[in-house]
């Protein structure tokens, strides 16, 4: 009983947090792309404003006046927005190691 418990306290936790991290990248970059077309109507397209936020949450130097705007007017978002892709890339491999040790360790599922 206690292992099933503990497994699936871990999945749901995994889950959750894999959701977090997927809502928080959606958000962050929408807000970061309405802020850049705030900044300059030139970002109006979604495509072109996606690519500088991209480029400025990469740490890059800039090389672009858009993205150094950016970096130098949002740091903490951008922040956001990396930590965010850093734990929706990291949550779900963790996910399918707990699922394994469920499977063959544990002999939960």
């Amino acid at each position: 009983m206690d292992k099933t418990l503990l497994f699936w306290i871990l999945v749901g936790g995994l889950s959750f947090g894999f959701a977090l991290a997927l809502q928080m990248r959606m958000i962050t970059a929408l807000v970061l792309r309405r802020a850049l077309k705030a900044w300059r109507e030139d970002y109006a397209d979604r495509a072109k404003a996606n690519a500088v936020v991209v480029a400025a949450a990469s740490q890059a130097p800039a090389e672009d006046e858009a993205v150094a705007y950016m970096q130098a007017t949002y740091p903490s978002p951008l922040a956001h927005l990396r930590a965010a892709r850093r734990y929706s890339v990291i949550l779900p491999a963790l996910l399918v190691g707990v699922l394994a040790l469920g499977r063959l360790v544990w002999g939960v599922i």
